[in-house]
């Protein structure tokens, strides 16, 4: 069923209306007000938005991931979650705790790459928190996130043992960050 409302028309004005017919401004009283903390208005609580840091936000988020800079001080109350830090034979990566390697079906070796994908997790959270407070990072940042994604899966790849094992995770690997890359530029490197 398809409902179509008429659209509101306003009256015409000939712009020669005394001013006291027009309605009056919002006056403080019509300021909302926070519950928990009486005389405080909501506005005046709200913390001031953190912008993204300006340069390069490629290098940018490859600190973020392996741990060079700290998440940004209210990431966690925005995010809900406070990111780990590993240590990997390859560098330090800092981790989602609550992510995982999201591959239809399950299918390849998705537990042999889920610390990858963990770091890889916090980085389109950042992409995510920085788009909430509202100044998004640029596409680099994204296209970093991918890049440490790709390396780590093929560090791991390489350090396997015997040729059929590397020749199996390589492949994998391909594959995913290859999706992974594909689903970025599909999505024109912004937040996801």
């Amino acid at each position: 069923m398809i409902i179509r409302n008429n659209p509101v028309r306003q009256p015409l004005t000939s712009g020669t209306e005394s001013t006291a017919a027009r309605p009056a401004a919002p006056t403080a009283r019509n300021v909302v007000k926070d519950s928990f903390s009486s005389g405080t208005a909501a506005a005046q609580r709200t913390g001031a938005v953190t912008g993204a840091p300006p340069g390069d936000h490629g290098k940018l988020m490859s600190e973020y991931l392996t741990g060079a800079r700290p998440p940004p001080a209210d990431f966690e109350q925005v995010m809900g979650y406070k990111p780990y830090a590993i240590q990997t034979k390859h560098g330090q990566r800092m981790q989602d705790p609550l992510g995982y390697a999201s591959v239809p079906g399950k299918i390849g070796p998705d537990k042999e790459f889920d610390p990858a994908a963990k770091t890889h997790d916090y980085g389109y959270d950042l992409l995510r928190y920085y788009d909430r407070k509202g100044t998004p990072l640029k596409p680099e940042a994204r296209k970093a996130a991918d890049a440490q994604f790709r390396q780590d899966m093929f560090d791991y790849a390489n350090d396997q043992k015997g040729a059929m094992a590397k020749f199996k995770f390589r492949a994998w690997a391909q594959i995913y960050a290859t999706a992974v890359e594909l689903n970025s530029r599909v999505q024109g490197y912004g937040p996801p």
